[in-house]
């Protein structure tokens, strides 16, 4: 019997169609052969602050599954940003599907800027950001339209890892384990984002302990992505992310096609 090759898969990327990514979207598909994946989804950004053109997206997209076959499972996916506050922007972006994946990410809160534009805070200050971003994400989760929860600790990403606030989550845990309810109970996914790993005493999105509290209210659909902006970045520790999942007691990762999650063993 031959041996049983491991899947890994990539699906939180970004190519130039977005507006900090770098690369085109067939140099994404090649970057992602080259890292040994298996799958590859491409989710470029639709946001409060950058456009998508679904049927220019769409042909680069299927260019590039083209040149990728038999190499490649390539994926057509969004991050959809901010999507319960966009109101027909949303609606006509979904419309124009058929995705197969829709990351639900939330960059900023209400009227206020991106984590990454906001000034270095106090304790105090980064508490109180934190307690509101996780109500927002609520009345995201309520609204619905998406598949996965992207970086549920990307706060954490500039107040920690960029300005060295000693803050985290633990705060929160009542707040958390009643969006992790929701989320379930809502047919929604949590992604491990695993970006920060590529900084020097980065983390990953969320850790360790949220992954298992996440599994402890019922979480069973798990993602890995390296939010990768360059063909370079992709599949950068996914192995990582896996084993991770595993220490957190998840057996299986999912990767959606038509919206729906495709189970895989987690490598």
């Amino acid at each position: 019997m031959g041996k049983v090759m491991s899947y890994w898969a990539d699906v939180h990327t970004h190519s130039d169609f977005s507006p900090d990514g770098h690369d085109a979207m067939d140099a994404m598909a090649e970057g992602a052969v080259r890292a040994g994946l298996s799958a590859l989804c491409v989710t470029d950004h639709f946001d409060t602050w950058s456009s998508f053109d679904p049927e220019r997206h769409r042909a680069a997209f299927e260019a590039a599954r083209e040149a990728a076959s038999g190499r490649l499972t390539l994926l057509w996916g969004v991050e959809l940003g901010e999507g319960h506050t966009l109101g027909a922007r949303t609606e006509t972006l979904l419309a124009a599907g058929p995705f197969d994946f829709v990351l639900g990410s939330c960059h900023c809160i209400h009227d206020k800027p991106d984590f990454y534009d906001m000034p270095r805070m106090d304790r105090a200050g980064c508490l109180t950001l934190i307690a509101e971003y996780l109500e927002e994400v609520r009345a995201m989760i309520r609204w619905g339209r998406f598949d996965v929860l992207g970086h549920l600790t990307y706060p954490l990403r500039y107040m920690v890892g960029r300005d060295g606030a000693a803050v985290d989550f633990a705060p929160f845990h009542d707040a958390l384990r009643a969006l992790f309810r929701a989320l379930v109970e809502g047919g929604h996914g949590l992604e491990l984002n695993v970006s920060n790993l590529r900084r020097p005493g980065g983390f990953p999105m969320p850790d360790l302990p949220l992954l298992k509290l996440y599994r402890a209210c019922g979480g069973e659909i798990v993602t890995v992505g390296s939010d990768a902006h360059r063909a370079q970045e992709i599949g950068a520790h996914i192995r990582e992310g896996c084993a991770l999942l595993r220490e957190a007691g998840f057996a299986r990762m999912a990767v959606y096609e038509n919206r729906r999650p495709v189970w895989h063993p987690l490598p």
